[in-house]
């Protein structure tokens, strides 16, 4: 069976938008004549397509093509990779036409218990590392967010940037394997 997995494209674009919002969230680049506006437009941008689209994209070719995994993992996996692209592309929404915060707060303790299901199974199957670490740090980011958001914590919005980094960072093995590196 000559199979290609796309996982690599999904786990791209997740290392990409959790790094970009990261580094973001720790300042780096940003200074007092940063455009805030146009900084938000391009958060939605790689938000909306490394993270929404290319997840998306991903979670499609899982569900609806034989990518070489068992049917039970190809569901597993697509329904992580959708749940997350539907989260950057509501992300993105927020950054282009911003909302009541407190909806996305519900909206992050959604994907906070969605994600302990997702780090649960992972713990179950072996696959603490990295997949089950990468759920876990997904987990404390969706905890933390509301409260850099609502209360405009610096040091909580620091952690949240670190959170993003290490995501980014713990992913790069699931992106090597999937690229056969």
């Amino acid at each position: 069976m000559n199979a290609v997995n796309p996982e690599a494209i999904g786990v791209f674009g997740l290392v990409v938008t959790v790094w970009v919002f990261g580094l973001e969230q720790l300042g780096f680049g940003l200074d007092n004549e940063t455009d805030h506006v146009k900084l938000g437009r391009n958060l939605a941008h790689v938000a909306l397509w490394f993270g929404g689209v290319a997840q998306l994209f991903t979670a499609m070719c899982m569900y609806l093509f034989d990518v070489g995994l068992p049917p039970e993992i190809r569901v597993y996996l697509g329904t992580i990779f959708a749940t997350y692209g539907l989260f950057w592309v509501v992300v993105a929404m927020h950054f282009y036409n911003p909302g009541d915060k407190k909806i996305y707060a519900h909206l992050f303790l959604g994907i906070f218990f969605m994600t302990a299901l997702f780090a649960y199974k992972a713990i179950m199957m072996d696959k603490i590392w990295p997949l089950g670490t990468v759920l876990l740090l997904i987990n404390l980011l969706t905890i933390l967010l509301p409260f850099a958001w609502y209360r405009k914590n610096a040091i909580i919005t620091k952690i949240c940037g670190a959170t993003n980094v290490a995501i980014g960072l713990c992913a790069l093995p699931i992106l090597f394997k999937a690229l056969g590196i």
